[in-house]
């Protein structure tokens, strides 16, 4: 009996360091992460939730909430209860923004084949390319190594994002990533002269069945139709 401790020792010590290897190559990377949300955003169906986009510049803030949609390819719609009656909807071909306050409307052809720096198409018809883009401009890591953890009732992870190439806009992004579904529930935006915005998604459906009629929009006779005002030919 004495003779077969050491070697009975020697295995339950043997078992404990493969349980620790183990639970080691499981543990999640913050690259990880990034290609999961990457990929359920290029197989996204379709989408819906409500938001809340909260700005705070210096002494200023705004606040605009509502309800939004995708249906891929390119179909999108922002409802406004925040300001009541602004819209924001594409049938892929053609987005509308309405600005109820300014009675007009910004009739935008997305299919003009415009670029960005890298040579993208600046109108994409899926939520994949825009995802995917984000990581590529943004240097990203876990915010601290506990991960994932619970922020706000729900277990995410969270990602300090630093702009690669200081180029003006949003230089720092916290992202918050649900740890289950991989959808991004909450970002934090902040750019050099301290201007914040925070984006909330609340109550995320993956892959609804929505109705094409949702993303069509006929402008009243009265309301001031203004012709690509993102971008021109």
């Amino acid at each position: 009996m004495k003779k077969r401790l050491p070697t009975l020792t020697a295995s339950i010590l043997g078992l404990l360091i493969i349980a620790g290897l183990t639970a080691e190559e499981k543990r999640i990377s913050h690259a990880d992460v990034a290609r999961s949300v990457m990929a359920v955003y290029e197989k996204m169906g379709s989408y819906s939730a409500s938001f809340q986009i909260t700005s705070q510049d210096g002494n200023n803030a705004r606040a605009m909430s509502g309800q939004c949609f995708y249906k891929g390819p390119g179909k999108i719609r922002f409802d406004f209860d925040n300001p009541a009656g602004n819209l924001i909807v594409s049938d892929g071909r053609t987005m509308w923004v309405y600005i109820r306050r300014l009675n007009a409307v910004g009739k935008q052809d997305l299919r003009l084949q415009k670029k960005d720096e890298s040579g993208k198409n600046i109108f994409q018809d899926t939520a994949g390319p825009g995802v995917s883009r984000l990581f590529r401009k943004y240097h990203y890591r876990f915010d601290r190594p506990e991960q994932p953890r619970n922020e706000d009732g729900s277990s995410v992870f969270v990602l300090d994002m630093d702009q690669r190439e200081k180029t003006g806009g949003y230089e720092k992004i916290k992202l918050y990533v649900d740890a289950s579904s991989y959808l991004i529930r909450k970002a934090v935006a902040s750019d050099s002269q301290g201007k914040s915005t925070t984006l909330v998604f609340r109550n995320p459906a993956l892959n609804p069945p929505l109705e094409g009629k949702l993303f069509q929009y006929d402008p009243p006779e009265s309301v001031r139709v203004v012709p690509n005002p993102l971008v021109s030919e």
